[in-house]
């Protein structure tokens, strides 16, 4: 590229660059160590600092020829990192779409610097990057299409408003020969500022989301936590006491979690409670709230739901954990629950349902294991289906 930064501007620019890219590379650093680490950070942070490295090569080929193979570095350096942009936003964006064709366009681009003179090998270079980044562009926008984040829109800004300026000034040359390479390098610059802080702010998003779901998830099974279930039902209860309608509660306990943990291990325990989460999200209804709300309880309301009806689906969540296989150290291992249900009518809150339930479930408790019991007005047992008073 013959165009030369005067001192003026080439300390700023540089200094942005570097700025820019070390506080960026930190952030990722950081974000590293996370127990969830960001998707696609690690082909963004090769990116990022195979960037910084192109800058330092341009850097140092100002006002100097092409080395003796008549290799214009910082040109393939741009080619090599707007690929790699590609490849990042695909792994950000869950594709790999397209790596191969554009990867041999990539090397054959870089390649043709050995064989073109450095005019030609400029317009190589404009059509190689507006290729890619447009490329770059499309998939972040798809992704923030998908995911809603502001940070993937400006990458998509960034990459295909780079495309369309490079595509341009191919198209459409004007000026003194050396305006061209002074219009691509500031185009690139604010393109690639443009993608640094696109970036930081998905990620940044992206992490907040995280920390609020943990907020009102539960990490193991992703199911609400207490406060969780509180913000889910805020509507549903508010209707319930408009409408005078019935809410339903079901308090699933699995019987003897201390010693099934005791005798095959943390591992197997945490097992039991993702394979009751899963069920429990298959047998209820869509309308159905559950939460994890102890290491071994789970709380299910239902709204608009008779206690006959909460009493069907827990003897259905019972027989099914009765019938299903669980495996530690290739033996099966018996493993059942007990349940306790409670129906509230009109006004009621989760802190009553939850005590309610909870009454019930000790009433369970007391006629054995793998057993469901009732509190509505008056405590009953269920045990395989019949009903008998229990106080």
């Amino acid at each position: 590229m013959d165009f030369i930064l005067t001192e003026n501007q080439a300390f700023p620019l540089y200094t942005l660059i570097f700025t820019l890219t070390s506080a960026q590379v930190l952030v990722l650093y950081c974000l590293s160590a996370s127990n969830t680490p960001i998707q696609g950070l690690g082909l963004f942070t090769v990116y990022f600092m195979s960037a910084l490295m192109g800058w330092i090569l341009f850097a140092l080929q100002q006002g100097q020829a092409a080395g003796g193979l008549g290799l214009d570095v910082a040109a393939v350096v741009t080619l090599i990192t707007s690929y790699l942009l590609f490849l990042a936003c695909g792994q950000r964006a869950g594709t790999q779409r397209g790596r191969w064709v554009l990867g041999a366009l990539c090397l054959a681009a870089c390649f043709s610097a050995f064989y073109f003179p450095p005019a030609e090998m400029f317009k190589v270079q404009l059509i190689g990057t507006a290729l890619l980044w447009g490329a770059a562009g499309a998939v972040a926008a798809w992704r923030g299409w998908l995911t809603a984040n502001a940070g993937d829109w400006l990458i998509a800004a960034a990459g295909l408003g780079l495309c369309s300026a490079l595509a341009a000034m191919t198209l459409f040359p004007a000026g003194e020969p050396g305006v061209v390479p002074g219009r691509v390098l500031m185009c690139y610059t604010a393109a690639y500022v443009v993608v640094v802080i696109g970036f930081l702010g998905s990620v940044l998003l992206e992490y907040q989301q995280h920390l609020s779901q943990l907020a009102i998830r539960d990490p193991a099974t992703q199911l609400f936590n207490r406060r969780g279930l509180e913000e889910a039902l805020h509507l549903s209860l508010a209707a319930a006491a408009r409408h005078n309608s019935r809410t339903s509660a079901v308090l699933v306990d699995i019987d003897d979690f201390p010693q099934l943990r005791q005798s095959f291990g943390s591992d197997f325990g945490d097992q039991v409670v993702r394979q009751l989460a899963d069920l429990l999200q298959d047998l209820s209804r869509s309308s159905d709230v559950i939460a994890r709300v102890g290491n071994e309880t789970f709380l299910l309301i239902l709204p608009n739901t008779a206690g006959d009806a909460a009493r069907i689906l827990a003897e259905r969540i019972r027989e099914a954990v009765a019938d299903t296989f669980f495996r530690a150290d290739r033996q099966r291992v018996a493993v059942s629950i007990s349940a306790g249900i409670a129906t509230q009518e009109g006004a009621t809150t989760v802190e009553e349902l939850s005590v309610s339930s909870g009454r019930a479930l000790q009433v369970a408790r007391r006629g054995g294991q793998n057993r469901v019991a009732a509190v509505d007005r008056k405590a009953q047992r269920f045990g395989t289906g019949t009903a008998t008073d229990a106080g």
